[in-house]
């Protein structure tokens, strides 16, 4: 794991935002810093996945009763999400 410190400066070189945003890049080998920010713009898609996962199929909700349920719970959910995707044109009204 590589933990990436993320200041936006502003021109003359001071801090735009007091507070500074930690990263983490957890994988094999870190890319340069010139690509880094490509994989960061991804990061507000998958946000907004969680969101949805827990706003409207409430993920969340289920009050489980073991770490091994919670688990399985957890790895229903994007395979549900896939379900939904792929249904998309069959349950789309007709306009």
């Amino acid at each position: 794991m590589s933990i990436i410190l993320v200041e936006r400066l502003l021109k003359d070189g001071s801090p735009r935002v007091n507070k500074p945003m930690w990263l983490a890049f957890v994988g094999e080998e870190m890319p340069p810093l010139s690509e880094l920010w490509k994989l960061y713009l991804r990061r507000f898609a998958v946000d907004h996945w969680y969101r949805f996962l827990k706003q409207r199929l409430h993920w969340t909700l289920p009050k489980l009763s073991t770490p091994q349920q919670c688990d399985r719970w957890s790895d229903l959910m994007p395979l549900m999400t896939w379900e939904l995707w792929l249904a998309r044109d069959i349950v789309r009204p007709a306009l």
